[in-house]
């Protein structure tokens, strides 16, 4: 098992929020993204486990995170859909772009929203 410090490693430092048509908004994922906790101290935060799976289309990162100050535990769904889109005059598959999408779940699995992109 990875012990924490590679855990951190495997998040990304922020998502982007769609603001619709006023463009985006960067949040941290330093945060506890459980109702009713307001902890923004990544020193607060042990990520201790993570999942992994992928396919042809998508890869998943499910890494469940322990908050100290509520003690509860979230996991951060990071999914990455692998082939959105080409630019128009290449042909080249390595420079197709992908999608990274940022979901929170409580720590049964229950989808508790999709937070933004990475």
């Amino acid at each position: 098992m990875n012990d924490y410090n590679d855990l951190r490693l495997e998040i990304p430092s922020y998502a982007y929020i769609s603001l619709a048509r006023r463009g985006m908004e960067k949040i941290s994922l330093d945060q506890c993204f459980l109702p009713n906790c307001d902890n923004e101290d990544v020193n607060l935060l042990e990520p201790f486990k993570i999942e992994e799976s992928e396919d042809e289309e998508k890869s998943i990162k499910k890494i469940h995170i322990k908050c100290k100050k509520c003690n509860g535990t979230y996991i951060l769904k990071l999914e990455t859909l692998k082939k959105v889109a080409k630019p128009k005059n290449s042909n080249d598959e390595e420079s197709t772009l992908s999608l990274g999408i940022v979901y929170i779940l409580d720590e049964n699995g229950k989808n508790l929203g999709h937070l933004g992109y990475f």
